[in-house]
């Protein structure tokens, strides 16, 4: 099972915002992408585990949908129309879960919005 996480972004991330966020999940850490899927994953130096993929940014126009999806609350502050950012780690793997919430809470301190996780 993975552990997953989604920011719920007011502004669109651009490619200088994604970078960020992800030097700050883990400046040490090696990236890749799968350009055929739209990822980029991140990697541990020195043992090569995956720890964290991360999918392109996604718009979601319809008011009530990201509530709907991640079963928010209605009175849940969530901006519209929002730039839905997600991410997977592995579940098991803790430093990989810490991996996706530093790099989820990066994106929105830099776009406004809030974070949603699996648990």
């Amino acid at each position: 099972m993975t552990f997953d996480t989604v920011a719920l972004c007011r502004a669109e991330p651009d490619a200088a915002t994604m970078l960020g966020a992800l030097l700050a999940a883990g400046s040490e850490l090696k990236m890749d992408t799968v350009e055929a899927a739209g990822l980029v994953q991140l990697f541990d130096p020195v043992d090569g585990r995956l720890l964290l993929s991360v999918e392109a940014a996604r718009l979601v126009r319809v008011p009530g949908e990201a509530q709907r999806l991640l079963g928010l609350a209605a009175t849940d502050d969530v901006p519209q129309p929002i730039w839905w950012v997600e991410s997977r780690a592995p579940g098991a793997d803790p430093q990989a879960a810490e991996v996706a919430r530093r790099f989820t809470a990066a994106l929105v301190e830099s776009t406004g919005g809030l974070t949603w996780e699996s648990r």
